[in-house]
């Protein structure tokens, strides 16, 4: 029963993680409450908010051919670089061009700041010790009988 168990825990954590799928492509939006279950939604949330959060680049000086040429070989179906006007903006965007890292965490849909991540974090950790050891507790009594 318990390894049943895990591994229904198991795949709610790993397909609720917005890792896999984002939660804006999925059909069934009845289900994307069970993200809140999910500790690695919170981990990888927060791991995208120490990583992408708060930080700006400038742009201005674009791409090298050599970069644009990866950007093609890792999206070799893509008819978008193959378009000039995208490819001159890409070398050359623009004085006032800046990257926003924001943007990733905007596509993800995180919005939440890292404390109340981490918080809660560390609220599942204590939760799931304590339902363990109340678990072992329970174990416990009924072998002592």
């Amino acid at each position: 029963m318990a390894f049943m168990f895990s591994i229904v825990w198991t795949a709610i954590q790993l397909f609720f993680s917005n890792y896999f799928i984002l939660f804006t492509e999925v059909k069934l939006y009845g289900i994307t409450f069970l993200r809140w279950l999910s500790a690695l939604y919170y981990a990888f949330e927060g791991i995208m908010i120490t990583e992408f959060g708060g930080m700006t680049y400038k742009c201005s000086e674009g791409l090298d051919q050599g970069s644009i040429n990866t950007i093609r070989s890792l999206l070799p179906n893509s008819k978008f670089l193959n378009i000039p006007v995208v490819v001159n903006n890409l070398k050359d965007p623009g004085a006032d061009c800046i990257a926003d890292t924001n943007a990733v965490l905007a596509y993800y849909g995180f919005r939440r700041p890292f404390g109340h991540t981490f918080g809660i974090l560390f609220g599942y950790l204590c939760i799931a010790h304590l339902c363990t050891y109340t678990a072992m507790l329970l174990v416990a009594r009924r072998e002592r009988r």
